[in-house]
């Protein structure tokens, strides 16, 4: 295999010491931003103006871009050798585009909407704020996959919301919170034992605003405390986006009887 850019990982990358990677809402990053803002509109409006049979396979079409999008990652990185250990699919993301799969098969069951709406949204919209993926090219495969798989649980969600299929509850919110922190119990331990960094919390990531959190929790007062504290910021970012939801659910109400 070629040690072309586009396939470069970033082991290698940081193993040959090269500085090809972008800044934080740089251009180019705004630019992925705003057009994964306007398809995942778009998107929303397509999927609420079609018919339930159409809608079931928009949903199909996702789920199944989603599970392609995962088995390129894992084939690129076997043709190429790459450490696979940090990479099985245990990140809350992971777990999200598996939730497409789930939903596009069984629409509506295990409360799947609400872990949309208040675990999987903020934690793709982290992720393309502040990607892992800075130290890529942008014409790479691992940074396109990246801000792409995201984009899907961003339009996905979008899809539910703008055609009702979502309707946020406040015990929505505490179920969802009780899934990520038992999900987040079992992961703990794996990064502490095999030395890796599913859910972020297992050391210091490549995220700039993780980093700062690592540097000023994690190596002053370990890493349960930096858990624990990020699980206080996710609990109190979930209820500002139960408040949005609230309020935009008052005003599109109004706006009915306008």
């Amino acid at each position: 295999m070629t040690d072309s850019l586009f396939w470069i990982h970033r082991d290698q990358i940081y193993a040959k010491g090269l500085d090809l990677g972008f800044s934080a809402f740089s251009a180019g990053h705004l630019i992925w931003l705003a057009a994964i803002a306007v398809s995942a509109y778009m998107a929303g409006r397509l999927y609420r103006s079609l018919p339930e049979k159409q809608r079931a396979d928009m949903r199909g079409i996702l789920a199944l871009a989603t599970v392609l999008l995962e088995a390129a990652k894992v084939i690129v990185m076997g043709l190429y050798q790459v450490n696979t250990l940090e990479f099985i699919p245990l990140h809350l993301c992971s777990v999200g585009g598996l939730s497409i799969l789930i939903y596009a098969l069984w629409p509506g069951r295990w409360k799947l909407d609400q872990l949309f709406g208040y675990a999987f949204l903020p934690a793709a919209l982290l992720a393309v704020a502040f990607p892992s993926t800075g130290m890529y090219p942008w014409l790479n495969f691992y940074c396109i996959h990246t801000f792409v798989y995201h984009a899907l649980i961003i339009w996905f969600f979008v899809m539910l919301y703008m055609s009702g299929e979502f309707r946020p509850t406040y015990r929505g919110l505490l179920f969802s919170f009780a899934f990520v922190a038992l999900f987040a119990v079992p992961i703990y331990l794996l990064d502490g034992a095999f030395r890796v960094n599913y859910m972020f919390i297992g050391m210091r990531s490549d995220v700039g605003l993780l980093q700062l959190f690592w540097d000023k929790l994690a190596v002053p007062y370990g890493r349960p405390v930096y858990t624990l504290v990020l699980g206080g910021i996710f609990f109190a970012t979930i209820h500002v986006l139960h408040l949005i939801y609230v309020l935009l659910g008052k005003v599109g109400t109004r706006r009915k009887k306008a």
